[in-house]
């Protein structure tokens, strides 16, 4: 991963727009958090701060914001909506106790 994607990320997670699950420390995008309107509207505000008003995001993107707001936007659509490794889980889960129920007494 490059600095420009560490930057992306950043900002989404502190923004809260991209989470880390607690247990298996993936990655996801909660869409179904209620304040996700406001908190991606959040994330494209700081990054075009970041670099207008700072030198090293500045020199980084070349001094144009579209560049962060771009990369930002492809970060946020490649995350899964969800932890993939729990996803799995839950998954393995219900086709353990699908088989069981299916074997009857």
């Amino acid at each position: 991963m490059g600095k420009k994607q560490e930057i992306a990320i950043g900002i989404a997670l502190q923004t809260q727009v991209l989470k880390t699950c607690p247990i298996h420390n993936q990655l996801y995008r909660d869409d179904e958090a209620p304040a996700d309107d406001e908190n991606m509207a959040r994330a494209f505000g700081v990054a075009i701060e970041l670099v207008h008003r700072y030198k090293p995001y500045a020199e980084e993107f070349n001094h144009d914001a579209h560049q962060l707001t771009d990369l930002l936007s492809q970060t946020l659509g490649a995350a899964p909506v969800s932890c993939p490794d729990c996803l799995a889980q839950r998954y393995s889960v219900k086709e353990q106790s699908g088989k069981r129920a299916s074997a009857g007494p």
